[in-house]
């Protein structure tokens, strides 16, 4: 099957709400089609913890609004956005109400959004602040609507949708080819469309590095052997970190391969990352003889 090359309405797997305000202003209405920015997302309750990442690149998020009456607007549904993660990152800037964020594209805005008639269409079941199936949205004249009508419905809504879009967006579905000779291009300081200002990463080379660690079966920490699937079996099986052992913010652009990569666990993670009182970073190599010296 040939892979598809542009965003068409079978894409539209997802809707969440937004709010500014409390429904007072429009929320991200300052982007523009192709611009990046970061959505921010509640703190996600702990039935559902995973609910930030469960969009993948190139899959749509239609984005709603619950507006209040106002002088010049009606108050009710507007579907403002359609938008798309660009990674699988999740970063936290705040401590705020809503203090996750992950980056999206947006693939369409409507500057003037429209008001959703609620006599045929409910957005009542889509979870406030929380990634929704687009099948939770209703048809109330027609409770049997496909999932396909749907996104026809939502994909109708909007007058400038840059289909084209979908070849930027990286696909990060890992194939079984040669695991040891990937190299990824990383490090790239760049804005992407004047809104957000990052270390570009390739989230495909850490793929491959816990891929290759798990067929040696070696998916456990290497500075303090923590063992994820032993700790928490079932919940932990394949689950890892990757350090990068030359930190990504300095030395600019460069090749990573896998081997540039160290297979960790979260704490000792977190301590890489974390200065000593020289002010520098520690190697694997430190973390682990710190660590040992101690259990000895």
């Amino acid at each position: 099957m040939t892979e598809e090359q542009e965003f068409n309405p079978s894409q539209i797997k997802w809707i969440k709400s937004v709010t500014r305000d409390k429904g007072k202003a429009w929320a991200y209405l300052d982007v523009n089609v192709g611009d990046t920015f970061p959505l921010n997302f509640s703190k996600n309750p702990k039935w559902y913890p995973t609910n930030y990442l469960i969009a993948k690149p190139r899959e749509i998020i239609a984005l709603f609004q619950t507006l209040e009456t106002t002088d010049t607007l009606p108050g009710g549904w507007y579907v403002t956005h359609l938008v798309t993660p660009v990674d699988e990152i999740i970063s936290k800037e705040d401590n705020g109400s809503h203090p996750y964020v992950r980056l999206v594209s947006v693939i369409a805005i409507d500057p003037n959004p429209k008001l959703i008639d609620s006599i045929v269409w409910s957005f009542y079941k889509c979870n406030r602040g929380q990634i929704c199936n687009i099948k939770t949205i209703e048809q109330r004249t027609n409770l049997n609507q496909s999932i396909e009508q749907k996104q026809k419905f939502i994909w109708g809504l909007f007058k400038n949708i840059d289909k084209g879009l979908f070849k930027n967006i990286p696909n990060l579905t890992i194939e079984p080819e040669d695991i040891d000779d990937y190299v990824a291009t990383e490090g790239k300081e760049r804005t992407i469309l004047k809104l957000h200002k990052f270390r570009e990463r390739d989230i495909t080379v850490i793929k491959k590095a816990k891929a290759n660690a798990k067929r040696e079966k070696r998916l456990f920490c290497e500075v303090c052997l923590f063992n994820f699937e032993n700790q928490y079996p079932i919940l932990g099986v394949d689950f890892i970190e990757c350090h990068h052992k030359q930190p990504i913010s300095q030395g600019g652009i460069r090749e990573t391969r896998v081997e540039d990569l160290a297979i960790v666990c979260a704490n000792c993670h977190r301590m890489l990352h974390r200065k000593n009182i020289d002010g520098n970073y520690l190697t694997v190599d430190e973390l682990g003889r710190i660590i040992h010296k101690k259990m000895n």
